[in-house]
């Protein structure tokens, strides 16, 4: 069973300029990578993570990718990515105005 996916980038290895690594952002929101850190790395908790995934995370990948593809029609919503815990920032509520939990 496969995902559809949203976007591809291609990063070239830092090693070896000839080979090329593709991460995916499917349109659930999910990231995946066929790089050596990607499939050799689980985290304790099951998840994955390498520098290609974490670049799109952080908004960077179109800056250090070499190539991109978007597969969604130019007419949908862009896919709504939920980048990692530890990258998510909050906003705490300016001088004089109330948090509200709704």
């Amino acid at each position: 069973m496969s995902k559809p996916i949203s976007r591809v980038w291609t990063f070239p290895s830092d090693s070896n300029p000839a080979v090329n690594y593709e991460t995916l952002l499917y349109t659930d929101g999910s990231l995946s990578c066929n790089c050596p850190g990607w499939t050799r790395r689980l985290a304790a908790d099951g998840s994955r993570s390498c520098k290609h995934t974490r670049a799109v995370d952080m908004g960077q990948a179109d800056v250090r990718c070499s190539a991109s593809h978007t597969y969604e029609p130019l007419n949908s919503k862009p896919p709504i990515h939920q980048p990692h815990a530890r990258t998510q920032t909050h906003e705490s509520p300016k001088l004089g105005q109330r948090r509200f939990a709704v």
